[in-house]
């Protein structure tokens, strides 16, 4: 089949899973299946977006993603955007060492415990002292016991020593320590000595500090791109490095061929741990039937994408070890994704968000070669499937009306699916599929080895009586592949 012939089809509905090509019968099956897409040239990223990325650059520089958890529940207080949030964070000093005092490790237990109850009754008017200052460790209050009345006196009075020595010693303040000062006062400093720095600056180059401030504000407010958190500058050694292949999978090149085992061995692993296979669903017989094996011709024209159209294996190499595989096809007007596979070991890189944002990064970069070439096919788009949904939340993303095959924004379709599992998106009641009349007699079959018009079958097999299937089929495909793609007669 040729990339043309494959992008008319999926603009009708139809799909690929490795060389057979479907349509589901979208008003009869349980879970109606709708072809999306998203423009990718007018994406906007969206916060959950942009916390992936952030991860994921965060995990390259630093080797970790620390701080990233506070960004699912408030990003305002997450250290992104501000490492030097984290040197105000002090670690908790360990306890001072008791060891001079004469007193079991059981009166020590004790002791520690009543320190803990008082500072936790008592009401502090006194703020300029952190809570790492206390010497004890807390408990919870269903651990409350006595530590008094039902001990013996000699036990009582080791306490009392104790406590009067936590006392004298928290009092003293370490001289070698500074001054433990909250952190709202630090970021008011900050900012004050920050303001004042501009304001000098714009003195200085003769500006009045409000022209200053509106010129930094008008190139501060632009929001920052796909591009632009993909491409972040990273340090001379960073933590890991990321290198993305495209290789073309048919016919298979040098670089897909050498690392086929690496790609499968994802594969087993991803399919046995996330979707619970066995061993037998995931060979590599399957695995090539299903993600290597297509039914697509490659195209190279001149003017057309670099390493021409056709089906690639977009892999994800960190430190020199492949941890994710897209499987994708190149087509006239899009990107089409098949399938996305990774190594369950990396799961906390979320890395179905953050490949396919790196697949619409390549379908704009296909663009600027290519203009025709501006969409991102994302498969079917379920809404009865919870699990589904999140293909909608890539913006602007548009679903495939089934009856009149036009492309609708899916803000306008999904309040039609909250209500009814199959929907015609296009309210015009009048508007029909404009690809759909076909004179069968036209269609070119293909007999023996011969190519014969439809009519000429007929002529010459008049037993075979199959119009009904041939006009089901000039109805699926669509007038322009059913003049030009052959229909297979034996």
């Amino acid at each position: 089949m040729s990339v043309g012939h494959y992008q008319e089809l999926i603009d009708r509905g139809w799909r690929r899973s490795g060389q057979y090509s479907y349509k589901p019968t979208m008003e009869k099956i349980c879970c109606p299946m709708y072809t999306i897409r998203c423009d990718a040239l007018e994406l906007k990223l969206s916060k959950t977006q942009k916390k992936v990325l952030k991860r994921m650059n965060r995990y390259l520089t630093h080797g970790d993603v620390k701080g990233l958890k506070s960004l699912d529940n408030d990003g305002s207080n997450s250290p992104i955007g501000g490492e030097e949030e984290y040197q105000f964070v002090r670690p908790r000093h360990k306890a001072k060492d008791l060891s001079s005092v004469n007193i079991s490790p059981e009166s020590l237990s004790e002791a520690k415990y009543s320190e803990t109850k008082r500072d936790e009754m008592s009401v502090k008017s006194d703020t300029s002292h952190c809570e790492d200052d206390k010497d004890v460790a807390s408990v919870t209050e269903s651990e409350s016991v006595s530590t008094t009345s039902d001990q013996p006196s000699s036990k009582r009075q080791d306490l009392t020593n104790i406590d009067n020595t936590l006392k004298v010693k928290k009092n003293i303040a370490d001289p070698n320590r500074p001054p433990c000062r909250k952190a709202k006062e630090i970021r008011r400093e900050r900012r004050e000595a920050k303001l004042a720095r501009r304001t000098q600056e714009a003195i200085s180059r003769g500006e009045s500090p409000m022209e200053s401030d509106n010129k930094k504000a008008k190139t501060t407010n632009v929001e920052k791109s796909l591009e632009d958190f993909l491409n972040e500058p990273m340090p001379a050694n960073p933590a890991h490095t990321l290198e993305l292949k495209l290789v073309r999978v048919n016919p298979p090149e040098a670089a897909f061929s050498s690392t086929y085992n690496d790609s499968y061995a994802v594969f087993r692993k991803y399919q046995l741990e996330i979707h619970h296979d066995t061993e037998s669903e995931c060979d590599k017989m399957s695995y090539k039937g299903f993600l290597v094996q297509g039914p697509l011709s490659p195209w190279k024209p001149a003017s057309g994408p670099r390493q021409g159209y056709g089906s690639f294996h977009h892999q994800y190499w960190l430190d020199g070890r492949l941890i994710a595989v897209g499987v994708l096809d190149v087509l006239p007007h899009s990107v089409s994704s098949v399938y996305l596979y990774y190594d369950p070991e990396f799961s906390f890189l979320s890395l179905g968000t953050y490949a396919s944002l790196r697949e619409l990064a390549l379908t704009r970069e296909l663009q600027r070669r290519t203009p025709a070439l501006k969409w991102y096919y994302m498969g079917f788009y379920i809404h009865s499937c919870p699990k589904m949904r999140y293909k909608g939340r890539y913006t602007p993303s548009f679903l495939l009306c089934p009856e009149t095959y036009k492309w609708f924004p899916i803000e306008d379709a999904v309040p039609k699916l909250d209500v009814v599992k199959y929907a015609r998106f296009n309210e015009d009641l009048t508007a029909n599929d404009e690809n759909a009349q076909v004179d069968i007699k036209k269609i070119p079959v293909l007999h023996d080895q011969s190519l014969i018009p439809y009519s000429t079958y007929e002529e010459l097999f008049p037993e075979d009586e199959n119009e009904d299937e041939v006009k089901e089929y000039a109805t699926l495909v669509g007038a322009k592949c059913a003049y030009s793609m052959f229909l297979c007669r034996s």
